[in-house]
């Protein structure tokens, strides 16, 4: 417990010393003053911003900082700080601290319970135009809320960027108008001694900040990924809140995160997005129930609202300037996802109480989005000798054993990109080709199991590897390559060979030729002449109509 008689008038006024505004105006034309105190502001944000500035107090501050002759600079403003004081306990903390008939008006009071409310002390550097508690910022908004309201005398209009001198005194000073747009942060009340040894001060501003990331198959959180269509891919946004967290009575915070036509978070029937999402407050898990924490998603946008940080709710996370704030999901590529180095984004903002003095909203610029990249396979089946389309054939993928993402070993490559444990067949068409979109990098195996008629199935399943080159720094695609093994493989002619034909990183496709040889019906003379064994190895081959199939090729 304070000792609140040791809360005198004077050490309030000393109290005050800390950060403030760039402000400059006219006086109000009734006053006596003082000599003059002038300071130097640096701001920190929102340099365009004006500023109201309420003297409460005159005073004759010494080189040391010590305050005499303090007096209420006019009796509106005695008027409208009272009013405030009165409706916030003042009476009764007058009746223990200072009994008497004559002690209500008395600046020295007034300026005592200040001080004790907002929770300064004159041997506390740094705490006077910061309150140390949620109680204390209410207090010191509230008054300067009403103030501002009242537009209580004598008062100035101030701008940034230039000294202010004015009497010495105690001044109160609040932000009136922020004009930059996103990023901007107002002023928490400052309380200043006018005049002594304070000659350099800052802005008392500042701006959360928040971050999103996507996690890869190998574990690693970065601000790229690849994935095949509708594999759940983990996100986390995390945000930070201002260093002067302290002075707002009231922080709104809210993630808001908007999903590219390409992704969607997964709810399953029944389900809410509250059930899908993962909140948590300086590591501690934060529950999502509609009140103080809120979250929606429609049309892809993920809301994650906290009303109020500081709210009683949240008093047992100890919340402070430190603390982070994290929302972890999974999201899928839906049959709209671009396919290539465009790749599938999100855009996130971070909605916040920008002025402790209004509790007005401002918002983050949008941070560089992660990126999410999936890619296309097209394979062309040709005849080995004269390069002809070969429609019929069928072939599956199967997702290879030595594939870095082991949860996904041996699943089968689905018609739209996904993976199941049921083999999906693709199909050449009239062109002898098949192409299917959104498949993850990583090593397949392709296998033929359908053959068009006259044709022998390819010698050995293709194993081929989709290796991405991903640019975290860069948020991109720095590069794609493939390289297949197997197939048609006689080492003596090349034209047999299967192989990358093309690959293309703007669009994330890879184009593979897969040979394939035709039986041949070759004529066979001089049949008397064989002997019964070889007429019964060249008739398992086939012998029909006077003449033995053979395959085109000669194999050494």
């Amino acid at each position: 417990m304070h000792d609140l008689r040791t809360h005198t008038a004077r050490s309030a006024i000393a109290a005050g010393l800390g950060l403030a505004l760039a402000l400059g105006g006219g006086l109000a034309p009734n006053m006596a003053w003082a000599a003059d105190g002038s300071l130097t502001i640096t701001q920190q944000h929102n340099e365009a911003a004006t500023y109201d500035a309420f003297c409460l107090f005159t005073a004759d501050i010494s080189s040391d900082n010590k305050a005499t002759h303090l007096a209420w600079a006019s009796d509106t403003m005695k008027a409208a700080v009272l009013a405030y004081l009165d409706a916030n306990g003042y009476g009764d903390w007058l009746s223990t601290s200072h009994p008497g008939d004559d002690q209500h008006d008395r600046p020295q009071n007034a300026a005592e319970y200040i001080a004790y409310r907002i929770d300064k002390s004159a041997t506390d550097e740094g705490a006077a135009t910061t309150p140390r508690t949620t109680e204390g910022a209410s207090f010191a908004n509230g008054l300067a809320r009403a103030l501002v309201a009242a537009q209580a005398l004598p008062h100035r209009t101030a701008t940034s960027g230039k000294k202010f001198t004015a009497s010495q005194g105690y001044w109160l000073i609040v932000t009136t108008e922020l004009t930059t747009g996103d990023g901007e942060a107002g002023t928490a009340p400052i309380w200043v001694p006018l005049g002594g040894s304070t000659k350099e001060i800052n802005e008392k501003t500042s701006v959360p900040t928040c971050d999103k990331q996507v996690r890869e198959d190998s574990g690693d959180w970065g601000r790229t990924a690849d994935a095949n269509r509708a594999q759940e891919v983990p996100y986390r946004l995390s945000g930070t809140l201002p260093a002067n967290f302290g002075a707002f009575g009231e922080y709104h915070y809210q993630f808001e995160d908007t999903l590219s036509a390409g992704l969607e978070i997964g709810v399953p029937s029944g389900k809410s997005i509250a059930d899908v999402i993962s909140v948590s407050i300086g590591g501690r898990p934060a529950t999502v129930d509609g009140a103080n924490l809120s979250a929606t998603y429609a049309n892809n946008v993920l809301r994650v609202e906290f009303k109020d940080l500081k709210s009683s709710h949240w008093n047992s996370y100890k919340i402070g300037k430190d603390t982070p704030i994290t929302v972890e999901y999974q999201a899928h590529l839906t049959k709209d996802a671009v396919i290539g180095a465009a790749g599938n984004s999100n855009d996130l903002v971070l909605t916040y109480t920008h002025d402790p003095n209004t509790n007005e909203l401002g918002k983050t610029t949008k941070i560089p989005a992660p990126k999410l990249f999936s890619y296309a396979v097209e394979l062309t089946k040709v005849d080995a000798q004269t390069g002809e389309a070969l429609p019929g054939a069928g072939f599956t993928i199967r997702v290879a054993s030595g594939n870095s993402d082991k949860a996904s070993r041996g699943l089968y490559v689905q018609a739209d990109g996904s993976l199941a444990t049921t083999a999906h067949t693709f199909v050449t068409g009239d062109d002898g080709t098949f192409l299917v979109a959104g498949v993850d990098e990583g090593t397949y195996t392709i296998a033929e199991v359908d053959v068009p008629d006259g044709y022998e199935r390819i010698d050995e399943d293709i194993t081929l590897v989709l290796t991405s080159e991903l640019d975290n720094s860069t948020i991109s695609l720095g590069n794609l390559k493939a390289t297949v093994s197997g197939g048609e493989h006689a080492q003596e002619h090349a034209e047999f060979l299967t192989k990358v034909s093309e690959v293309k990183t703007s669009s994330g496709s890879v184009s593979i030729t897969a040979t394939n040889d035709r039986w041949i019906l070759m004529p066979v003379t001089g049949m008397e002449g064989i002997r019964p064994s070889l007429v019964i190895g060249m008739t398992v081959s086939a012998l029909a109509g006077g003449g033995i199939l053979l395959r085109r090729r000669r194999r050494a």
